[in-house]
């Protein structure tokens, strides 16, 4: 039959006969009104939230907790790090020649770890206790008193109260990192200089509340107009100007934690009738009395094995063990600090042990108060725990734990090649519950498909709930 119609097959490429005279339309020079979240300005054809490039660009005020959301995606899992230090991989650094002092340091660690029942209870309870800086009959009567508090000036007091303490009790602590930031210092420093630094740094320690007044003098009145004065003259606004401006910061919170100045607050909010009932029959002598005797080492929780432990890590980030295994001991600190994080709005525990020859490394993650009803009678509130645990060869284990009106509801997740021993978990597992007394109201006992994420178990850390505000 003729092709009436001509009609033809057209080349490749060719078939869309219709051409889209799309231009690439040039970037707009003009000046874009500034961002400012203090008042509305006049829109304009900012792309920001349009494009990626944009969203990368646009301002983001919430910046500190998104970083620490990103850093809670991102991080290793402490459990999965610390396992695989303590079942072989601090061992194997010490066989491939890690230095005496550190190898020693790892031996130590893992003496100190050994514990049997009645003295991992005891181990649970000193943890727990140095987890919460205040605490005790004193700060349960500060707490009621804060609830209670009708104005908001006596609030802020107590606040203020109870910072000036924290850094009082930080004291020890703060004059250990200003030694080592002199120490830093005194590398950037000419010999000459060096030497009169150390004439008066000379006897500077910290052994008591007591100190604090002389030390904070001497800072003040010497060793910081001295520095100051060399960097005037040496003109050197690098590291060294850096450094002393860490030093002026752990000075000013040292100044911050003197004794009786915090004997002055107290006495003020003595002053506010309802803070004054609540401590009826204390008068600021016996608070003093108190603080001289309290051991605030033992109250922040410092303890044998978490010296060893963080001294083993501190050389292995300086490359002690080799560079390739730097990032493994970077990565606990991280995990550490994350959450310690004032975002954080749950308690964290770090529990590395050997019960009857068997080790095990443990995380604990707990909400005393899970919906938030802020009862002074503990139950009254919903308690909720995550636990972590991986037992050298035999595997790593979730426990998901909720306390209410004293019945407690548990989901134990264990690891696949233990599917066959399902029924026996569980058995011993109510055994051991009706064996301490514990009114279980659900337990389940299932294979475990992944570890859990913290976030999925406490959904309150996206809400920013019962995290410290810390807006300028």
């Amino acid at each position: 039959m003729a092709n009436i119609l001509r009609v033809t097959t057209p080349p490749t490429g060719y078939e869309n006969n219709v051409r889209n005279n799309t231009q690439n339309q040039p970037d707009k020079m003009q000046i874009q009104n500034p961002v400012d979240p203090n008042r509305v300005v006049r829109p304009d054809n900012r792309s920001d939230a349009n494009s990626q490039s944009g969203a990368q660009l646009s301002a983001s005020y919430d910046s500190n907790f998104g970083a620490f959301v990103q850093l809670l995606r991102d991080t290793p899992e402490l459990s999965d790090t610390m396992s695989k230090l303590m079942f072989g991989g601090m061992a194997n650094l010490v066989e491939a020649g890690i230095g005496a002092d550190t190898a020693e340091d790892i031996s130590t660690f893992f003496q100190l770890l050994k514990m049997t029942d009645a003295e991992l209870v005891e181990f649970l309870k000193n943890q727990l206790s140095g987890s919460v800086r205040f605490q005790g009959p004193f700060f349960a009567l500060m707490r009621e008193a804060l609830n209670n508090a009708p104005t908001v000036e006596q609030r802020a007091a107590i606040l203020a109260f109870l910072k000036r303490y924290s850094d009082m009790s930080s004291g020890k602590h703060l004059m250990e990192n200003m030694k080592d930031l002199l120490s830093d210092i005194k590398k950037y420093m000419f010999h000459e200089q060096r030497e009169l630094l150390d004439q008066l740094t000379q006897g500077l320690g910290h052994k008591g509340p007591q100190d604090t007044a002389q030390n904070t003098a001497r800072l003040q009145q010497d060793i910081i107009p001295f520095l100051a004065k060399y960097i005037a003259q040496t003109r050197n606004m690098g590291s060294l100007r850096d450094l002393v401006a860490q030093l002026t910061y752990n000075a000013a919170r040292y100044e911050n934690g003197d004794l009786d100045q915090l004997i002055s607050d107290f006495k003020n909010l003595l002053k506010f009738p309802s803070f004054q009932k609540t401590f009826e029959g204390m008068d600021e002598e016996q608070l003093r009395e108190l603080l001289m005797r309290m051991n605030f080492d033992k109250a922040a929780g410092k303890c044998a094995w978490a010296d060893k432990f963080l001294s083993i890590v501190e050389s292995g980030i300086r490359g002690d063990a080799g560079l390739e295994n730097r990032q493994v001991f970077e990565n606990v600190v991280n995990a550490l600090l994350l959450n310690e994080s004032v975002y954080m709005p749950v308690l964290h525990l770090m529990l590395p042990i050997e019960l009857n020859g068997q080790l095990m490394f443990s995380e604990m993650w707990i909400d005393p108060d899970e919906d938030g009803s802020a009862s002074a009678d503990p139950k009254e509130r919903t308690s909720k725990l995550l636990i972590k645990f991986d037992i050298k060869d035999v595997g790593f284990f979730d426990l998901l734990m909720v306390y209410e009106k004293e019945n407690i509801s548990m989901r134990l997740f264990y690891p696949e090649h233990l599917s066959t021993f399902e029924s026996d978990i569980k058995k011993g597992m109510g055994e051991i519950l009706e064996r301490n007394g514990l009114n279980c109201e659900y337990l389940g006992v299932e294979q475990a498909k992944g570890s859990i994420p913290v976030s999925a178990v406490f959904p309150k850390i996206f809400e920013r709930k019962n995290s410290v505000n810390v807006t300028i």
